[in-house]
């Protein structure tokens, strides 16, 4: 009851945030700098200080591998995940379908492609669909809410999906 609860005040906020907020290409290159390029470089690096530092502290993370998370908890869990040997490579890469701001304040929506390759392996494919809320803290552009899913009302979100987008050249 609680995750229903939250994807709807989610959506809701998407929903009134849409209705006043404007697509600005400035602002987009801007959030493309300072969050898309780093948390791309810290995720696929592992590096959990400069992955959480694209994320406001009180952050509320939803999803189906950890369900709700709020601020440390969620910080804490990325510094525990990171520090776990790993010697797959991985990658991501996105393409945002919806861009909105508002002042300071941001709603996104998009799909993400990882790449998992482990040596004598194949490369392991998976994709999702996401939506963040964007607050800009002391001047740079960070994650305040973040929701993603890898499959819509029981549909898998596929490489077709995917690539009905240009992903972000970051």
């Amino acid at each position: 009851m609680k995750r229903i609860l939250l994807t709807i005040i989610i959506l809701s906020y998407g929903s009134i945030a849409l209705s006043q907020a404007e697509r600005n290409p400035e602002i987009e290159k801007e959030v493309n700098e300072q969050l898309w390029g780093p948390f791309k470089k810290a995720w696929e690096t592992r590096n959990a200080q400069d992955f959480n530092d694209l994320h406001t502290d009180d952050v509320l993370r939803v999803s189906k591998w950890g369900g709700v998370k709020i601020g440390s908890e969620y910080k804490d869990r990325i510094v525990e995940s990171y520090k776990k040997p790993d010697n797959r490579e991985r990658t991501i890469d996105f393409w945002l379908e919806h861009r909105y701001y508002s002042g300071n304040t941001g709603y996104e929506v998009g799909y993400l492609k990882i790449v998992i390759k482990e040596e004598g392996k194949d490369p392991r494919y998976s994709y999702s669909r996401f939506h963040v809320v964007l607050k800009k803290v002391d001047g740079k552009w960070k994650i305040a809410q973040d929701w993603d899913t890898n499959n819509i009302n029981g549909v898998a979100v596929t490489a077709e999906d995917y690539a009905k987008g240009t992903p972000l050249d970051l």
